[in-house]
């Protein structure tokens, strides 16, 4: 047999393979379902539940991420009660899946799909690799209809269950006229979302005012086996103005079962209340006065404590009275000593070449000079200072008295340091027998008292070290 007819003879199992490896590669992606779980006829107001599955081949290695999607005339929901795990096994290929449940609740009759959004997650395609998947949600259809004597009663609603329940704050039997009795209506509804949950209608009879309060709503999620409920908690306050009987009326909650197709009804009983008369206000009598006894004799043994303690606040006081003055004085004194002090002034000095306002600090050169008794701070400069300050002393000279534009910025914080410098060197070397003679004063001379200085010194009045001879 030649070889070309032991190909055709092999072609169709060939061809028979690659239909099966197609066909199975087909099968082997991921897809997704949905279904409306709620059974029987839909009613608006109801809660609808729809489930949607996606399935992935072997296994997720991330969560579907389910989004929220807009519905018109309904309201939908995606409860945080959990995933449901799935598991199907189509052929030879496996399925891992995963079940969410959408709450949908119209608000008018008609007819509803679901949108195709899409649903993302990441799966293992092939074992141990993560691949990005996307599948479109199923578009399924649905029909909602008007629930039977709706325009009734305020409306009905459609429910599995509806409960109704009340409470009085106070007894009824012992109210009297301006009290008050608050009335709590409970409504607790299965298969319903707390906002479809019809307000009570209250009423009062005549001479009983009534009071709303703003109701109180929470939805409770269910759980397998278990329907998803909701509560409404009224609250009212009744006023009685006058006495008497008074019959506060029965509340009443119309409601349809889609499950029988019947209109039910929750009431609870009406409350009779009966009103007496506000007692009579009772006067409050002034408490009774004793009668005055026979004096007894004077305990001195108790007294005399009380006496020392007095008198002991008096001497204190006339002390303090005393000293006080003086106190103050010995304060202000000591205070007015630090503020004239030498240390002070050359603060002051520091603090104005600190502003880099250089007439402000050739203002507080002179007044320290003038306070530590220094009548040249040059020839000071060059007892006690170096080459250093004697030159940064007559940079700052020539450019606060230069009339040419273009005289360089002196070192403010230059000058400050060598006087720094110098100020401890003089305080170091300083003692009372030191007579130097000539230009330098006596360096402890910040120690005795000094010729107070003007507050306000203009340029022109600096000593003469301060300002330079122009020619």
């Amino acid at each position: 047999m030649s070889k070309s007819a032991a190909l055709l003879l092999r072609l169709p199992g060939v061809l028979l393979c690659l239909i099966a490896v197609s066909g199975a590669a087909r099968a082997a992606e991921p897809f997704a379902r949905a279904e409306v779980a709620t059974e029987g006829t839909l009613y608006v107001g109801q809660q609808i539940d729809i489930d949607v599955d996606v399935f992935v081949p072997n296994f997720f290695m991330s969560s579907p991420q389910f989004p929220l999607f807009n519905l018109p005339n309904a309201v939908v929901l995606l409860p945080d009660t959990g995933a449901l795990n799935l598991a199907e096994t189509q052929g030879t290929d496996s399925f891992a899946g995963i079940r969410r449940t959408y709450r949908v609740t119209a608000q008018a009759p008609g007819d509803f799909t679901l949108p195709a959004v899409a649903i993302t997650f990441r799966y293992a395609a092939v074992p141990g690799q993560a691949t990005e998947g996307s599948v479109a949600m199923p578009q399924v259809a649905f029909t909602v209809l008007p629930v039977p004597g709706g325009g009734q009663s305020g409306g009905q609603m459609a429910a599995a269950s509806v409960t109704i329940s009340q409470s009085t704050g106070s007894p009824a039997e012992s109210v009297r006229v301006g009290d008050t009795l608050v009335r709590t209506i409970l409504i607790e509804a299965q298969g319903l979302s707390a906002m479809a949950i019809p307000e009570p209608e209250f009423s009062a009879p005549e001479g009983v005012r009534i009071y709303r309060h703003d109701p109180k709503l929470e939805d409770r999620p269910g759980s397998r086996g278990v329907e998803p409920g909701a509560t409404r908690t009224d609250t009212v306050t009744y006023r009685f103005d006058r006495p008497g009987h008074f019959t506060l009326p029965a509340v009443n909650v119309p409601w349809f079962d889609p499950q029988s197709g019947s209109t039910e009804e929750a009431s609870v009983p009406a409350i009779v209340v009966v009103v007496q008369e506000a007692a009579a206000g009772e006067g409050i009598a002034p408490p009774a006065q004793e009668e005055p006894s026979a004096r007894s004799p004077v305990d001195w043994r108790r007294l005399l404590p009380v006496a020392i303690a007095i008198v002991a606040v008096l001497l204190l006081g006339g002390f303090i009275a005393a000293g006080l003055p003086l106190l103050l004085a010995r304060w202000r004194r000591r205070r007015v000593e630090r503020q004239e002090s030498e240390a002070a002034y050359f603060g002051r000095l520091r603090q104005a070449c600190s502003t880099g306002d250089r007439k402000a600090a050739a203002i507080a050169l002179d007044r320290w000079a003038r306070r530590a008794g220094i009548r040249s701070v040059s020839n000071w400069l060059d007892a006690y200072g170096d080459a250093d300050g004697r030159e940064a002393l007559d940079a700052f000279q020539a450019e606060l008295f230069s009339s040419q534009q273009d005289t360089p910025h002196a070192n403010l914080a230059r000058l400050m340091t060598v006087l720094a410098r110098a100020r401890k060197k003089a305080l170091e070397r300083a003692s009372p027998t030191d007579t130097r003679a000539g230009d330098l004063p006596e360096l402890n001379a910040w120690l005795r008292p000094s010729t107070p200085t003007a507050e306000a010194v203009n340029p022109s009045e600096l000593s003469s070290d301060v300002v330079p001879n122009r020619r």
